[in-house]
């Protein structure tokens, strides 16, 4: 060691130095984990998923819901667009400018008010003029009448003035008409939308001034697979969602099915009635929609109480012990799954409690205190 220290001076004492620390310091990690291990192995529940808590530990806490009855559809889904009850495009009849518009977009007008006025000067004095010549007829009528009935005038004479007056009659009718033509009314109430032309403006038929829409009801066409025709009928309920308002559903119900299939997409055209008093929908959204015939009763529970297995389902039951609450795993047999609830099957009977949060912090035969559900957690109520 002397002629080791003086051949190599103080660094290689140093280094083995260390290298001895290290060997130390790693036999003790090695064997605490060996220890570990056999610790583990030996107590009750080790290693077991979810098995919190040894039987002589406090009681878990879990949240429970009761199984109890929902009301399941056989759920159709489709897509469809929003379409106004009432829709069409403000023209004009003629070819005119436009003297006057009476509405700006956005205003809700009622059934019968002027929305425009094209120019009519020279038909409105045609029709003064017509209307003069007519009230002159009228009259040379009522006088060949008198003169008929006092026998101053003949058949033929009394035939001739009256064809005259009728003539000039429909001439005046003629002429109210060409004025009414240049006059757009509202055919229903309901709301304008842009407006997409000005005062002065020539137009043309066919040529758009604006549009007007009843939109109190929303009708909602939607296509559907032929296979799927024996679950649609007229009244059944559905239900629609659009990304405008997500956290609304919009219900409605089958008012019409098209009386032909689609030969190149084998599907029918349905068409659906969604109440729309607030207005909140318009034509042309696209709306999600689901079609909730076949309705019946059946047993049911949280979805998030179901542990999902290989093979099977399974869920914590609560049962009473003495002393207080255990649980149990039990299989039970799902159907239809919706609303965040699943339908059950079998396996379950009405008025047992499943746990549905704090699942994974328990075991069979595990003692167990029930408390309340959180605000953020709690299930969907079932309907029915």
């Amino acid at each position: 060691m002397l002629g080791l220290f003086k051949r190599y001076g103080f660094a290689a004492v140093v280094a083995v130095g260390l290298g001895l620390m290290t060997f130390v310091v790693l036999g003790k990690t090695v064997w605490d984990g060996v220890g570990s291990a056999v610790a583990t192995a030996s107590s009750p529940g080790g290693g077991r998923p979810g098995g919190g808590g040894g039987p002589g530990g406090p009681a878990p806490q879990v949240v429970a819901a009761q199984v109890a009855m929902h009301t399941f559809n056989d759920g159709l889904r489709a897509i469809g667009t929003a379409q106004a009850r009432e829709s069409i495009v403000l023209t004009p009849k003629v070819a005119d400018t436009i003297r006057i518009i009476r509405f700006d977009s956005g205003d809700r007008v009622q059934r019968g008010q002027v929305l425009v006025e094209m120019s009519s000067v020279e038909q409105a004095a045609d029709l003064a003029e017509v209307r003069a010549a007519n009230e002159a007829a009228q009259e040379e009528l009522r006088r060949t009448q008198e003169l008929f009935d006092r026998g101053f005038a003949s058949q033929a004479r009394l035939d001739t003035v009256r064809a005259s007056a009728e003539a000039s009659a429909a001439r005046l009718n003629a002429g109210g008409s060409r004025i009414a033509d240049r006059t757009i009314r509202a055919p229903f109430a309901g709301v304008v939308g842009l407006r997409t032309a000005s005062p002065g403006q020539y137009m043309r038929p066919g040529e758009q001034i604006g549009t007007l829409d009843d939109i109190s009801e929303i009708k909602l066409d939607f296509d559907v697979p032929e296979t799927q025709i024996a679950r649609l009928a007229q009244g059944v309920e559905i239900v629609a969602n659009t990304a405008a308002y997500p956290d609304r559903t919009f219900n409605g119900t089958i008012a019409d099915i098209d009386s032909r299939v689609d030969p190149t997409t084998r599907t029918v055209r349905v068409r659906a009635i969604l109440p729309n008093t607030d207005e909140a929908l318009r034509p042309g959204m696209l709306l999600t929609v689901e079609v909730r015939s076949n309705p019946r009763q059946g047993l049911a529970i949280p979805e998030m109480a179901i542990l999902d297995q290989a093979d099977g389902a399974y869920v914590y039951r609560v049962v009473a012990r003495e002393g207080g609450q255990a649980v149990e795993l039990v299989r039970i047999s799902t159907g239809q799954r919706s609303d965040g609830m699943a339908e059950v099957l079998s396996g379950l009977e009405a008025g047992n409690q499943v746990i549905t949060e704090g699942v994974q912090s328990v075991r069979p035969g595990q003692p167990i205190q029930v408390g309340a559900p959180s605000a953020e957690a709690l299930p969907l109520r079932p309907r029915g």
